[in-house]
């Protein structure tokens, strides 16, 4: 990996952050930004910290993943997000997380070698952009 990808967590279960941190803390070249319990903290972590990659909870109280996401998206199109979620087998959240520009539907529980493709994707796809921006100059 040619940088460090930083990444901001949402679940609104401590247990589910603390799973993600533990499978990202193994991976190189990853930091942690900040970890938000619902969709109106990470707007606004999403707005103070600028991560390459949000991994975020389709189902939360308050405002939802999904809105969440809808608003990220919108400030934010090249910040990449990945919707993670026990709903995984609710098709029309599903087909919604990606209409609204989700870049993967990870479902819970987790596997730790599909967070490692994740990054490394994300990866591919930042390095590409940056080289697309470059070529443009």
């Amino acid at each position: 990996m040619s940088r460090k990808l930083n990444v901001l967590l949402v679940d609104d279960s401590r247990t589910v952050l603390a799973q993600l941190e533990h499978i990202l803390n193994e991976i190189d070249d990853v930091s942690i930004v900040g970890m938000a319990r619902n969709g109106a903290s990470a707007i606004r972590m999403a707005t103070e910290s600028r991560p390459d990659l949000v991994l975020m909870d389709i189902v939360m109280p308050g405002l939802d993943g999904l809105s969440a996401l809808r608003t990220i998206k919108s400030m934010y199109p090249e910040m990449e997000v990945a919707m993670v979620s026990s709903a995984r087998g609710d098709a029309q959240k599903v087909e919604e997380a990606f209409r609204l520009g989700a870049c993967q539907v990870l479902g819970k529980p987790f596997d730790a070698e599909i967070f490692g493709a994740l990054i490394a994707n994300t990866c591919v796809v930042l390095d590409q952009r940056a080289a697309d921006e470059g070529g443009q100059r």
